[in-house]
């Protein structure tokens, strides 16, 4: 099992996204159990946290560059994708994916589980996810 990765389904849509049509891509909060996604992971296997709880995707609409094979991304605003809680959320986040519909493109547990209270934020510096 890994922290992260780009499972296999996640592999080339990630390439066709970047490099060829543009990215399209989500970022989504997942309550999987750490260590518990691998490489033959697929987007039905993520424990996706619902908008009810607060975490509501957000589209990636910043800027994706690749050089020299090395992918990087700048997101719009705020600079790091950002949940904000507005009161007690139901579920805890273990972890963040980046998703294409129904794809999963790459996965990275956090270091410690996130339990959103009012006016706490999840923030991820996708850095540290791609």
């Amino acid at each position: 099992m890994a922290t992260n990765g780009t499972p296999k389904e996640g592999a080339e849509e990630l390439a066709t996204r970047i490099y060829v049509s543009g990215a399209d891509l989500t970022l989504v909060a997942y309550s999987n159990t750490a260590d518990s996604l691998d490489t033959d992971s697929v987007y039905a296997d993520l424990s996706l946290i619902t908008s009810a709880n607060g975490y509501a995707p957000i589209l990636l609409d910043g800027t994706w560059d690749a050089t020299n094979g090395i992918v990087t991304y700048s997101h719009s605003t705020p600079t790091n994708p950002t949940w904000t809680a507005t009161g007690a959320w139901s579920a805890t986040a273990t972890g963040v994916a980046i998703v294409f519909g129904t794809t999963l493109v790459h996965f990275h547990d956090l270091d410690t589980s996130f339990t959103a209270s009012n006016q706490r934020k999840l923030a991820v510096d996708l850095a540290t996810v791609i």
